[in-house]
């Protein structure tokens, strides 16, 4: 039997739908972007991704209809307006470049690993590189204007220590130990992607006109903002209790 013939199985047809839903979006986005961008170096990443987005979606809508599989209602051009002032800067459409290249990275990493049809991780495999390639784009990009947001440093251990009880899960809060550095990697991550999206709400709520899409997109961002609120409060302390180890 040929592969060709092999049905879909739910992680496919959940990867490609999820990819569908998150391409639609982000090409709305970027449209708006490139329609008012000035920076003709941030516009050239922006048309490169606009690009990757455009064949993944015209990818996906072939599977689908290959598959007798219902088109999704994702976002379209009804979705933005155009004519709308700028509502961010020219850094902030690179930054959105970087944010989606992160996630989408991860995404499709694990869209690899649970799908076995060629076709499909041949797709999937091709949209990972890519987002690799945009990623790594906007990091030179945003190194280069001095924007990128390099993590925190920290002093190099001078020596191998063990973990002896599995109290050190929640040693922050009860044995006064500093964060250790996966966890200060991903507390700095989290502090990242919730102002991004923060920004991007408040940039939102200017326009969005149907009340229940607006209270939603409040709710979200006072979300973001306590979310961060906990982050910074658990850098303060680990910050703290690593000063008065040293007294």
């Amino acid at each position: 039997m040929k592969e060709r013939n092999t049905k879909l199985t739910s992680p496919e047809i959940g990867a490609l739908w999820g990819t569908y839903m998150n391409n639609t979006m982000a090409w709305c986005l970027i449209t708006y972007f490139l329609h008012h961008i000035k920076d003709s170096e941030i516009e050239k990443i922006l048309q490169k991704s606009l690009d990757f987005t455009n064949i993944r979606i015209q990818k996906i809508i072939t599977i689908f209809n290959e598959e007798n599989i219902p088109i999704p209602n994702g976002f379209t051009e009804r979705d933005i307006n155009l004519n709308t002032p700028p509502l961010f800067n020219d850094p902030f459409a690179l930054s959105f470049v970087y944010n989606m290249g992160r996630l989408d990275m991860i995404f499709y990493s694990f869209a690899i690993v649970n799908t076995a049809r060629h076709d499909i991780t041949s797709f999937f495999s091709a949209a990972l590189s890519e987002a690799s390639m945009l990623y790594e784009d906007a990091v030179v990009l945003l190194l280069s204007k001095g924007l990128y947001d390099r993590p925190p440093n920290i002093p190099y251990p001078t020596e191998v220590k063990y973990i002896k009880k599995e109290t050190y899960i929640n040693g922050i809060f009860h044995k006064r130990r500093p964060l250790n550095v996966n966890e200060l990697t991903e507390i700095f991550f989290n502090i990242e992607r919730n102002y991004f999206s923060i920004l991007l709400c408040t940039g939102c709520l200017q326009v969005v006109r149907d009340k229940e899409v607006k209270d939603f997109i409040k709710k979200g961002k006072e979300r973001k903002f306590q979310l961060n609120k906990l982050n910074f409060l658990m850098i303060y302390y680990s910050r703290k209790i690593y000063l008065e180890s040293l007294l």
